[in-house]
């Protein structure tokens, strides 16, 4: 994948590069339980929103006025553009993130360290994994 882009974690000292270029990111609202799912993908060394999903409104998150319902979820794209980087939190005391890449799925905690803050970005594939 030599000179390919990669979507890369980074919380404190550790970074961990994903062998992809597009990620869903996923979560439960701490407020609603409901579920949001955010897709990634990397264009032209940027994190972009291809499309979002929830389950339902309520508490402040109610999908904007062209999101579509089907299969169960609002869907619509984020008017956000290109993205140098995203920050989570890995809180411990909400349920957490789920990224999902190459047909499987992972905790964000069980890829970067638990009460820090994650930053999400594009890299170049051969930077050093961990």
């Amino acid at each position: 994948m030599l000179g390919a882009m990669c979507i890369a974690f980074a919380a404190g000292s550790a970074t961990v590069v994903l062998p992809t270029d597009k990620i869903t990111l996923s979560w439960v609202h701490t407020v609603e339980r409901t579920p949001w799912e955010e897709d990634y993908a990397i264009e032209n060394g940027a994190l972009v929103i291809k499309e979002a999903r929830v389950k339902r409104s309520g508490a402040g998150m109610d999908p904007p006025d062209d999101a579509t319902w089907h299969d169960g979820w609002w869907h619509y794209r984020p008017s956000i553009g290109p993205l140098p980087e995203v920050l989570l939190a890995n809180s411990p005391f909400a349920a957490g993130y789920t990224i999902c890449w190459g047909g499987r799925c992972r905790p964000l905690n069980e890829l970067t360290p638990v009460s820090t803050q994650v930053k999400l970005f594009a890299t170049h594939c051969e930077t050093e994994q961990q």
